[in-house]
């Protein structure tokens, strides 16, 4: 009979699903330019922003905004980083001293200064089955957005 128990426990408990995936969507805002734009989710510890984690293609247009939803995705902290391919080249065209030519953008809006990005300052946290983050385009380093 205690083994009995015991089977059944276990199968009930079995039946009871953690659900430790969620979906994230990433809302971009100020989009002022036409072509494809790569969205790269990074998990913590990879080499943010080269090695990729997820990538999601957003092909054509995409006027002022827009969002990019990620299915599945481990609960944990994540980075994200974005770039928009203006002249369909499939690459970030940057300028002197390694510069972006083309519009990027980073979680948390992260705007870099002197320097690249780091995934601590770009780091948050995905903990919710349906998290909504916001990042704004950086359309030129140098003057308004």
């Amino acid at each position: 009979m205690k083994y009995t128990l015991i089977f059944i426990t276990a199968l009930l408990l079995s039946s009871f699903r953690y659900e430790d995936n969620g979906t994230l969507i990433v809302t971009l805002s100020n989009i002022k330019k036409n072509g494809k734009i790569y969205v790269g989710l990074y998990k913590k510890g990879e080499d943010f922003p080269n090695d990729q984690y997820r990538v999601k293609n957003l092909v054509k247009d995409c006027p002022d905004s827009c969002s990019i939803q990620f299915d599945s995705i481990p609960y944990g902290e994540y980075a994200v980083a974005i770039y928009q391919d203006v002249n369909n080249n499939h690459k970030l065209d940057t300028g002197m001293f390694g510069i972006p030519s083309e519009p990027f953008a980073f979680s948390n809006n992260f705007r870099p200064k002197f320097g690249g990005p780091t995934f601590a300052k770009c780091e948050f946290n995905f903990s919710k089955n349906k998290q909504t983050i916001q990042i704004r385009m950086i359309n030129s380093v140098f003057g308004s957005d």
